[in-house]
């Protein structure tokens, strides 16, 4: 349509940490340039962290994704879970839109990567041709992981132009966080060869692992031997030694796959695969002067970051002991804009719960079958936003995801969009925008949602205990045999009932109920036919309901029956009336040999301040016995056609 603005897709995961924000500002700029909206649905760890609980409510974020409405797609396939990136990859196929892979080689989409295999052989040729350096090591990452595999041969084809001999033990596949540098500084040790010169790590996690295990060692970097980096993070930057890296050109790859989907929706011809070459910044740990100027800037904005989180966990105290109180929904959200000080960062803010957030049924508590997806309609239930340029947007249809990110009469930007889930249990998701200059949502913002999850499970919780509570009173005041009222349950609702009757000025009345034969049943037919007298003459007395009667059993074959109201006599016949014409109905019916019936006691009158409830009690009693006495008592069918 004419109105509807252009918009990209971005999926991916754990977006506020350093890769993936500068890709994503990359990806802003580009699209803002051309008119475009840019919607990124993340969710808040990657595949490294699939141990965690709640994985699977956390990924329910790509669910939302109505492929049908965006014009292209982003995907950074590494960092998400693989039984997510297989389901994606049918979707992204069916929509025949254009798609662009990051740092991973796709043979169905196109594909951008940072020229890993050429910027790994840039770092080890300058070890080799500035620091004069011959034995060289290799720690990797994930084996079978694209990029790690390119660093790896990177590396191995700068020493075979140099020929420098590759021996294997100099080399390892990693993990890109800090343990398997450890166990390769071990092996470096106790392997038999020539201490290094260097080693090249594939990240500057491993870089600054694997310092401070030659450390342990007593061996100094770069004095003893020298260590490089990848992905130029800032905790390199301000690293003692600072981290010599590779910093990849991530703005730069992500303007360029917003380029590679605009170039096909216009027709052009288009190359499948672009590398994008990184930069590199030689420092102190491969024993190159230190930026001195950059570390101490970095160690500033550190500081401060350092002293923004030290705040925000103080505050954090007192938000999830506050959230915590809250006793609905409502009053959930109430309380949020007092912590809305902490999202610096955030422009605008709509949280969506699903409509059914707080719903499971018997069944689902039962077999534990906790909703893993979204309802088909979503509320709006909280709004915030710095120019009020977007408000309530009410109740959609959930595969509309969030309407303005499609209007093209705002500002074009980018929406973040974050799973609101509680480990696997989705309640809904929330849409936000920037401040203009903060390319992502800050780990604040994540850690803010989260108390904001717990405490949404805390209230759904709390309402299923009461929930379960109150169906376990009802058990418990309910006949087993006959599903009326047992002798609790009529305990716990005779006396409210009387009181009201007295405050109201109404009638009250009482209706007592004996079976008739029960022990010559239970003698000649067996308890079985007991038991079915019983339960039909429970029938019988709920079959004459006409309001909010209460009927119990409040003896082996005794029952009564109570209310309040107004009541003439025509209305106090009705009650016997039905009641005899339901055993008359059924005794007529029935293949059984015996006949059910009951004896019967009504007692009717306004009752007052001074009233006892005894004396209605004690006068239905005294009539139904009465009645009882003066009945010609008959059980079986064959007596009745004798009489």
């Amino acid at each position: 349509m004419e109105n509807e603005r252009k918009c990209i897709a971005v999926l991916i995961s754990e977006v506020c940490e350093i890769y993936q924000s500068l890709l994503i500002d990359g990806i802003r700029k580009e699209a803002a340039k051309y008119n475009y909206n840019v919607a990124v649905f993340a969710s808040f760890f990657s595949k490294s962290m699939e141990s965690i609980l709640g994985k699977q409510g956390e990924n329910n974020i790509f669910n939302l994704v109505n492929y049908n409405l965006f014009d292209g797609f982003v995907i950074l396939p590494n960092a998400l879970s693989d039984y997510v990136l297989e389901s994606m990859e049918i979707s992204l196929k069916k929509t025949g839109k254009p798609v662009v892979c990051v740092d991973f080689e796709s043979p169905d989409f196109y594909n951008v990567f940072s020229d890993d295999y050429n910027s790994i052989k840039l770092i080890a040729n300058h070890l080799i041709k500035e620091h004069n350096f011959t034995r060289i090591n290799c720690i990797t990452g994930h084996k079978g992981m694209n990029l790690s595999e390119l660093r790896l041969k990177g590396y191995m084809d700068a020493l075979k132009e140099n020929g420098i001999e590759i021996e294997e033990d100099r080399y390892t596949y990693g993990d890109f966080w800090r343990f398997a540098p450890y166990q390769f500084v071990e092996h470096i040790l106790s392997c038999g060869l020539e201490l290094p010169q260097a080693i090249i790590c594939a990240n500057d996690t491993m870089a600054m692992a694997t310092c401070e295990a030659l450390e342990k060692h007593g061996l100094k970097v770069p004095d003893d031997i020298a260590v490089t980096g990848f992905d130029r993070i800032v905790e390199g930057k301000v690293y003692h030694p600072q981290i010599a890296s590779m910093q990849p050109a991530l703005v730069d790859i992500g303007m360029k796959s917003v380029d590679i989907i605009l170039n096909v929706l216009a027709g052009k011809e288009t190359e499948k695969n672009h590398y994008i070459p990184g930069i590199f910044f030689p420092t102190e740990s491969c024993g190159c002067p230190g930026a001195a100027r950059e570390k101490e800037q970095c160690d500033i904005n550190t500081l401060k970051k350092n002293i923004d989180l030290s705040q925000y966990f103080i505050n954090t105290i007192y938000m999830y002991e506050d959230l915590q109180k809250s006793k609905d929904v409502k009053e959930l959200f109430d309380l949020l804009p007092k912590y809305l000080f902490m999202l610096k960062e955030i422009k605008s803010l709509h949280i969506f719960l699903s409509d059914n957030w707080d719903i499971l049924s018997e069944e689902e508590l039962k077999n534990k079958n906790y909703k893993q997806t979204f309802s088909e309609t979503s509320v709006n239930k909280f709004i915030f936003s710095i120019d009020s340029t977007i408000g309530d947007i009410g109740t959609i249809k959930t595969s509309e995801i969030f309407p303005p990110l499609f209007d093209n009469s705002l500002t074009p930007d980018m929406y973040f969009f974050f799973p609101i889930n509680f480990q696997n249990i989705t309640f809904g998701y929330s849409v936000c925008t920037c401040m203009e200059g903060e390319a992502v949502p800050s780990s604040i913002f994540r850690n803010w949602t989260k108390y904001l999850s717990n405490a949404l499970e805390h209230i759904r919780s709390k309402e299923h205990l009461e929930w379960a509570l109150k169906r376990i009173e009802r058990i418990s005041e309910m006949d087993a045999l006959t599903g009326v009222y047992n002798r609790l349950g009529y305990d716990n609702r005779i006396n409210k009932t009387f009181d009201n009757a007295k405050k109201e000025n109404k009638d009250f009345f009482v209706i007592m109920g004996d079976l008739d034969c029960l022990k010559k049943i239970n003698d000649n037919f067996g308890h079985s036919e007991g038991d079915n007298a019983i339960r039909i003459i429970a029938k019988a007395f709920q079959n004459s309901f006409t309001e909010d009667e209460v009927c119990a059993r409040i003896g082996g074959d005794e029952f009564i029956m109570f209310g309040s109201g107004f009541f003439d006599e025509d209305r106090q016949k009705n009650y016997f009336l039905r009641i005899k014409e339901y055993l008359q109905h059924y005794n007529q019916n029935s293949s059984k040999p015996y006949i059910i019936d009951v004896s019967l006691g009504l007692y009717c009158a306004r009752a007052f301040e001074d009233s006892e409830l005894q004396d209605w009690m004690d006068k239905a009693d005294e009539n139904m016995y009465a009645y009882k006495k003066n009945k010609v008592k008959v059980y079986l069918k064959d007596a009745v056609e004798h009489i």
